[in-house]
């Protein structure tokens, strides 16, 4: 593996999803929508989606954020 390679893997964001109700996002730019039922995250080259019931954002740090509830489905699409 490259140097550049491993760097580009070092930067780019890491989610953790735990069951159904828990995912660990680290490395997020922002937070682009934020309703119950829909949470979408910017990640710099692309963004994520989280769709279900009760959603929320239990912590939220420069670091990452912590969303939970009932998770049905998650969407990447990518930045332009």
């Amino acid at each position: 593996m490259k140097r550049d390679e491993i760097t580009e893997i070092a930067v780019m964001p890491h989610l953790e999803l735990i069951g159904n109700t828990k995912c660990i996002i680290e490395g997020l730019k922002s937070i682009v929508e934020y309703t119950k039922g829909k949470i979408k995250i910017d990640l710099g080259k692309y963004c994520v989606s989280f769709f279900g019931d009760d959603l929320y954002i239990n912590s939220f740090t420069r670091e990452g954020a912590t969303v939970e509830g009932i998770i049905i489905s998650l969407e990447f699409e990518g930045n332009a």
